[in-house]
């Protein structure tokens, strides 16, 4: 992941994990988020390579300060894998 600062409604910032699988046959890739209230939410990505998935964000994807804890998720055949937790910190806007 990238080492820029993100904020609160950010466009454009790009969130890149490791899937750590290769995903070149994945038929769904995707990105299992818990945002810093306890919810659980699902950014749609991108494959990034042979081995990473990517979702460039909207001004909805990160709706809230705090530290995020994400996860990349593929399909691939009749199983689902995950990479390692990762976390974000999510700044708020003039933060």
């Amino acid at each position: 992941m990238s080492t820029q600062k993100v904020y609160v409604g950010d466009v454009g910032t790009q969130i890149i994990l490791a899937a750590g699988t290769e995903i070149g046959a994945a038929s769904a890739r995707s990105i299992a988020a818990l945002r810093p209230d306890g919810v659980a939410v699902t950014l749609s990505a991108v494959a990034e390579g042979t081995d990473s998935i990517k979702h460039v964000t909207t001004a909805e994807s990160l709706p809230q300060a705090g530290v995020w804890l994400l996860q990349a998720v593929v399909v691939i055949g009749s199983g689902t894998w995950r990479g390692e937790t990762v976390s974000l910190q999510v700044y708020p806007q003039f933060g």
